[in-house]
């Protein structure tokens, strides 16, 4: 992976200011592309795309020690799997990339798969790292930890990572029933249907595991290989938040193969923000409305008359950060590095070096944001925006909290609709361990109609391409 500076980076340090510079999650080559749906879309938007296709349907009765049996519904089908519990209807949608789960009578979240998948491996290799930082440390090994135990953390995650060693699975059979052992204890057993998955969805069969029950990869393997699915299935899982654990009995109660089944998300639902806490409703309310209404950002020559219009000013830091946004409003990644050169690049020049003189540019492009006191004297600039958007990726300031940096990232998509925003914006969520909330960002984003080839987000492009090459069990 080749880290790479974002553009308004490049900028300012073409213009001779020591700019803080966001590293992007990845950098590879890729064509422009754009989410099949978009997370504002209803359901019936999305029902719009599907089509009828085979499904089995199985009903399982799950039994815990001391707990009510639970009915769990599990469907089967090419293009999707859902589980329908008492946590409520989850769909993975394998031909969208979307993951569906009801929020309410006439709600539903509308969220991306890679998010999901990003997520896992990306908490995994953070279990890894803390395991070994452990183990290096006066403190020790993880081993009191069960989170950081790597045959539980892989488990949970349902991938696995070179940096653990691989567990010592014994594996029994008996005439109906095999079972996997792990430190002497029974992880998990099945007993087989003896009627064979239909041959058309046994492909989907090894995606659908990590999204059932908490199985270890290599189990899960051999439960997809087998091309069945299971009459009876144990599963010891942790419970009370790795506290404990618990095995969950799976018996399948009824069986059912549907030729043309429709697709199982309910019609006439309202998609909503993923993360409901902070500034993210609204940003997901005002880029849902940015793309909606095709708004696009002022054309150059309107950059160009406000650059002019601070130069005569003597308000360079203005004209700057309007030089700045033009370029992200561009979209294009080519710049005014030398040998670039365009009468909007020589307005930039020349407000840069106004920009110099004035004491607020250095605090404002510095490595780590500006303290919450030193905040208040940019408040006077038409396009503060812009640095508050900026702001939110940089480490924060003394007394900056991330409502601040929220309030930030709302502002500046409230005051300009530049696709390139969006990149910050879903950084800032991924960066916070909020990938659903980030995606969600990058895709609309990526609808919106200033998105062009070549621009930031490009690279969230990139980084789903790499997540199907890595991760082909989950996609």
């Amino acid at each position: 992976m080749r880290e790479n500076h974002i553009t308004i980076c490049k900028q300012a340090n073409w213009l001779g200011i020591a700019a803080a510079c966001s590293l992007l999650l990845v950098w590879l080559p890729s064509a422009a592309a754009t989410p099949m749906v978009s997370p504002a879309a209803g359901s019936d938007a999305v029902l719009a795309q599907a089509q009828a296709e085979a499904e089995l349907r199985l009903q399982y009765r799950v039994e815990r020690e001391g707990l009510a049996p639970e009915t769990v519904t599990l469907g089967l089908a090419k293009d999707y799997h859902y589980k329908n519990s008492a946590l409520g209807l989850w769909i993975y949608d394998y031909h969208l990339h979307r993951i569906f789960r009801l929020a309410g009578e006439s709600h539903y979240l509308n969220d991306s798969l890679y998010a999901d998948v990003w997520y896992r491996r990306a908490e995994l290799e953070n279990r890894a790292a803390i395991a070994a930082a452990l183990k290096k440390s006066a403190i020790g090994g993880a081993d009191g930890i069960v989170a950081q135990n790597p045959f539980w953390a892989e488990t949970q995650l349902g991938l696995t990572t070179s940096k653990f060693d691989r567990p010592a699975l014994e594996r029994m059979q008996t005439r109906d029933r095999i079972s996997w052992q792990h430190d002497n204890e029974e992880v998990a057993a099945v007993r087989y249907r003896h009627d064979a998955v239909p041959s058309e969805l046994r492909g989907a069969l090894r995606r659908m595991w990590p999204a059932i029950a908490s199985i270890h990869p290599q189990i899960a393997d051999e439960l997809a290989a087998s091309g069945r699915l299971p009459e009876e299935l144990w599963v010891r899982q942790m419970a009370q938040t790795g506290k404990s654990f618990e095995v969950a009995h799976w018996v399948l109660t009824h069986v059912e193969t549907i030729k043309s089944a429709k697709h199982p998300l309910p019609p006439g639902l309202t998609a909503t923000a993923t993360l409901p806490q902070g500034a993210f409703p609204q940003i997901f309310q005002t880029l849902a409305a940015t793309v909606a209404e095709r708004r696009k950002p002022p054309p150059q020559d309107v950059y160009r008359d406000r650059i002019e219009s601070a130069i005569a000013r003597k308000a360079g830091l203005e004209g700057l950060i309007w030089f700045l946004e033009s370029q992200l409003a561009a979209g294009g990644n080519s710049g005014c590095a030398p040998p670039a050169d365009s009468e909007v690049c020589a307005l930039g020049a020349q407000a840069g070096s106004i920009a110099k003189m004035d004491p607020r540019t250095a605090i404002a492009f510095a490595q780590r944001s500006p303290d919450a006191a030193d905040r208040p004297q940019f408040d006077s600039l038409p396009n503060a925006y812009l640095l508050r958007l900026l702001w939110a990726t940089r480490p924060p300031g003394k007394d900056v909290s991330m409502a601040d940096s929220e309030a930030g990232l709302l502002l500046a998509v409230q005051a300009s609709p530049v696709a390139n925003f969006c990149k910050d914006t879903g950084d800032f969520y991924a960066r916070s361990w909020q990938p659903f909330a980030a995606w969600q960002a990058w895709d609309f984003g990526r609808l919106m109609a200033g998105h062009v080839s070549g621009d930031l987000l490009d690279q969230v492009d990139a980084l789903e391409a790499q997540l199907m090459r890595s991760e082909p069990t989950l996609f």
